[in-house]
């Protein structure tokens, strides 16, 4: 028989009385002045174990006993069939090397799911995002970029027409595309420069369409924008850096919570920074576009070259207090190893 001394307070006031718990079989003996109680050891909870904070025993009639001995606490878990698993738990806790390692684990786990769980679930959301709810991400960012950045575009008609028809004819090519359309916009704030927003919406700026020395060099921006859009990228991007809405998303199944974000979207487009494998899909849209076009890759490496330079300068005037205007590279990272892979490509044979 093993016996010990505790604190009991029997539950209905608050007066701490000193009694012997004993253990006899399968049965917990509670005695002191005044009380002499038995309770079967499967109606009595045991707290678990923090460090050296008093054991909680708590009887089927409301009272309560406190031990400080471990050990009998121990044996009472381990005649409930509780013993090893608090046993481990109880060292676990009292070790500070086995902390640290449990924080180092759970550290690990939480950067393994934000490199791996999150992008997978900004996936699975946004392509299960039903259509009209796309529609109406893309239509009130528009109308939002439209009151902030964009103004009405200056180009000429006719060269609206023309551009028009050349993204018809790469949305007829590029799987995935078809419904997308073309927007032009002037905006002094972000220079030369072309976003694809949700529900295919690809707006290109008057900045660009002039930049560029020739049509194949817009096509392949166009392409590129094309492939983010295939991807869904503008929505998983803000998606991944909104987990806990998006954990939220894809456990409840709430598309409220998604659509909230028609408020963030907009600026998110102008300010992020894709990620690489972002940049790296879009780009092999581009170049896979290019190829069964006859376009050399070397016009879409052209044309990004002359966007870093023209980031460079301005870069340059903004240290010293001059113009702060962005362009389409400010929110497309690792331009020079995206003109690198271009180059390295092969040229078309001519036919």
């Amino acid at each position: 028989m093993k016996s010990v001394v505790a604190g009991y307070y029997d539950g209905r006031v608050s007066i701490r009385r000193t009694v012997q718990l004993s253990l006899e079989g399968t049965t917990l003996f509670l005695r002191g002045e005044g009380i002499d109680s038995g309770y079967p050891l499967d109606k009595v909870r045991v707290t678990d174990g923090v460090a050296s904070i008093r054991r909680r025993i708590s009887l089927p009639d409301g009272g309560v006993c406190e031990v400080t001995d471990t050990e009998f606490a121990a044996l009472l878990e381990r005649l409930q069939g509780r013993g090893r698993v608090a046993g481990l738990i109880h060292r676990w806790e009292k070790s500070w090397r086995l902390a640290v390692a449990a924080l180092a684990i759970m550290v690990a786990v939480v950067a393994l799911f934000m490199r791996f769980g999150v992008p997978a679930l900004a996936r699975h959301v946004a392509f299960a995002l039903p259509g009209a709810v796309e529609s109406s991400l893309g239509r009130e960012s528009l109308a939002t970029l439209d009151h902030l950045v964009f103004t009405p575009s200056r180009l000429a008609l006719s060269r609206r027409t023309e551009l028009t028809g050349l993204f018809r004819r790469m949305t007829a090519i590029l799987p995935g595309t078809a419904g997308c359309r073309l927007e032009f916009r002037a905006s002094e704030t972000l220079g030369a420069n072309a976003l694809a927003l949700p529900a295919g919406i690809v707006v290109v700026t008057d900045g660009l369409v002039k930049m560029a020395r020739n049509d194949d060099e817009l096509a392949a921006v166009l392409a590129h924008e094309l492939g983010h859009e295939q991807g869904r990228h503008a929505l998983r991007h803000v998606l991944q850096n909104s987990a806990a809405g998006l954990v939220m998303a894809t456990l409840t199944g709430d598309i409220l919570s998604v659509t909230s974000l028609s408020a963030t979207l907009p600026t998110a487009l102008v300010d992020a920074s894709f990620s690489r494998d972002f940049e790296r899909e879009a780009d092999g849209v581009a170049i896979a576009y290019l190829k069964r076009a006859g376009i050399p890759p070397r016009r879409y490496a052209d044309i990004l070259s002359r966007l870093q330079a023209q980031l460079d300068a301005r870069h340059g005037k903004s240290s010293s207090g001059g113009n702060k205007v962005r362009n389409y590279l400010s929110t497309h990272p690792e331009t020079g190893e995206r003109i690198r892979r271009i180059m390295a490509l092969k040229e078309p044979v001519p036919h």
